[in-house]
């Protein structure tokens, strides 16, 4: 869990620094895509929308974040997470309207290149500081990384074309809430360790409920018991995505090959907990 936590700390480093540099965001196709969204009321409208797929990658470059804000809070901005609308039509033929994001829960379509279904949820951000959870006004649409009984969304982030991290956020599928567990700001990266594990220790418990067993083992063996990600491991990754690499032809294929693996890793650190809440409260 320490080596872990120091890799972590290290990645949270390199977010923060871009806070001198440019952020580098493509926003997607500017044609359609065959889409079903599904609305807070319940409803469902089947047609394209334009202009979703904002990558669940950014790439820092080289304007200033504001040290004021959290990394993920920057992110999601510069993301285009937070949009206040989209473009929707029934088809080809058809004048495209806008609908309201607040009137959307979540999207849903299929990417032909890539032959895979992708989904955006709208989820409303809080935020873990000092063992308590805090509203913010953050409302973004977040891809979705894994789903269980705690759900797991989140995007990537690349710094000059290489891969740097990748940025969770934890939920419970009975609400639309998500609590990024490792946002920090850059003034408190310095007393880290401590606010780190309080801040992941108290996301959890926010989005497992009233389970007082599990919470238990949150305080008394989440660190012992959470298995360790090293540097061995992570270099190990690199060789093999490099490698798998070369066995797809279109820039995108090998851009979603990397994603997917570095999420597979990252999402080992997450089963821990997740396996003991589904065993603790059910």
């Amino acid at each position: 869990m320490k080596n872990r936590i120091l890799i972590i700390l290290g990645l949270l480093l390199l977010i923060q620094k871009t806070q001198s540099q440019d952020i580098k965001i493509t926003l997607g196709k500017t044609d359609f895509d065959n889409a079903s969204v599904l609305l807070t009321n319940g409803k469902t409208l089947l047609g394209e929308v334009q202009d979703f797929k904002s990558p669940s990658t950014i790439e820092i470059v080289g304007n200033p974040f504001s040290f004021t804000m959290s990394a993920t809070e920057e992110l999601e901005k510069d993301l285009n997470l937070n949009r206040k609308q989209i473009k929707f039509r029934k088809s080809k033929d058809d004048q495209y309207q806008l609908i309201p994001a607040d009137s959307i829960d979540t999207v849903h379509f299929f990417d032909d290149e890539l032959n895979k279904n992708l989904e955006f949820r709208r989820l409303q951000i809080v935020r873990s500081i000092n063992g308590k959870i805090n509203e913010t006004k953050r409302t973004i649409f977040l891809p979705v990384f894994k789903k269980d009984s705690i759900n797991l969304y989140g995007y990537h982030l690349y710094s000059s074309g290489q891969y740097a991290t990748t940025i969770f956020y934890l939920n419970n599928p009975k609400d639309n809430l998500a609590v990024a567990p490792y946002d920090m700001r850059f003034n408190e990266i310095f007393s880290a360790r401590k606010k780190l594990i309080e801040r992941i220790v108290s996301s959890y418990k926010f989005v497992s409920g009233n389970c007082p067993t599990f919470h238990n083992w949150l305080d008394k063996k989440f660190y012992s018991q959470t298995s360790e990600i090293n540097r061995d491991d992570y270099k190990k990754l690199q060789k093999e995505i490099k490698k798998g690499k070369k066995s797809f032809k279109s820039k995108k294929e090998k851009l979603e090959f990397e994603r997917e693996k570095w999420t597979e890793f990252y999402i080992k650190s997450f089963t821990p907990a997740i396996k003991q809440y589904k065993e603790l409260c059910k």
